[in-house]
């Protein structure tokens, strides 16, 4: 597919939207940068589950329970 084609689909996906809440998230993820978005390195990552990991043994989790009654605040 064409960058045009593209482009005109894209278009007439976005006109036929009629939920502002889908605009606003649509519009937020085309105005971030694309620094926002890069990819982990696997050191990254690695280090990320190994935080996670001492979180939990650090007693630093939260329930499901908990984390829908937190949410219900968002």
């Amino acid at each position: 597919m064409s960058i045009s084609e593209l482009q005109l689909k894209l278009h007439q996906k976005i006109d036929s939207i009629t939920d502002s809440k889908k605009l606003e998230v649509l519009y937020s993820l085309l105005q971030a940068d694309e620094k926002t978005f890069k990819a982990m390195t696997l050191e990254e990552y690695i280090g990320d589950i190994d935080e996670a990991r001492q979180q939990i043994k650090d007693g630093k989790s939260s329930t499901l329970d908990e984390l829908l009654r937190e949410s219900e605040n968002w």
